[in-house]
């Protein structure tokens, strides 16, 4: 998995998409409970600093960086811990992601703003960016030694 967007076809990539879909689309409506909600955060705080990177790695057709790998989690922990605790953040995100929904479904319908529900008790999922970094760095350091991308982004200092 050493390609430009690669970390998205990752096994726990794969799995977290999974998990987002039947959670917010079968799960919640069954159960609507908190552990659901739970469910959705860590799911979406793990898969979104891999999506960042593949979207990076794609639009520049190389492999980022440990500086974008930083960026990516620091992005995603900022993000989240403002829509999460900031009430204009937090509105702002309901109008664009709902404005995101809108435009996918073909511009039917009225354009709302999705819910989300502002409660800091949900950054206890922050951690699991660590989770992300791991994937991520698993992920880019099988890169055979002496390849270019391998001294690009290798966590940590290879001796020479």
């Amino acid at each position: 998995m050493n390609r430009p967007g690669d970390l998205l076809l990752s096994p726990w990539a794969l799995v977290s998409v999974a998990v987002i879909l039947v959670n917010d689309h079968v799960l919640k409506g069954a159960f609507g409970n908190t552990m659901t909600g739970k469910l959705s955060d860590v799911a979406g705080v793990f898969l979104f600093p891999l999506l960042l990177l593949s979207v990076l790695e794609v639009l520049r057709r190389k492999l980022a960086g440990r500086a974008a790998i930083a960026w990516s989690i620091a992005v995603t922990g900022i993000g989240f811990a403002a829509v999460k605790t900031v009430s204009p953040i937090d509105d702002a995100y309901e109008w664009v992601i709902g404005f995101f929904r809108w435009t996918a479904g073909g511009f039917r319908g009225e354009l709302l703003p999705i819910v989300v529900f502002r409660d800091p008790s949900d950054l206890w999922v922050l951690p699991i960016l660590f989770a992300s970094y791991l994937v991520v760095t698993h992920n880019r350091t099988r890169a055979p030694q002496g390849a270019p991308e391998h001294e690009v982004i290798s966590p940590v200092p290879h001796p020479t």
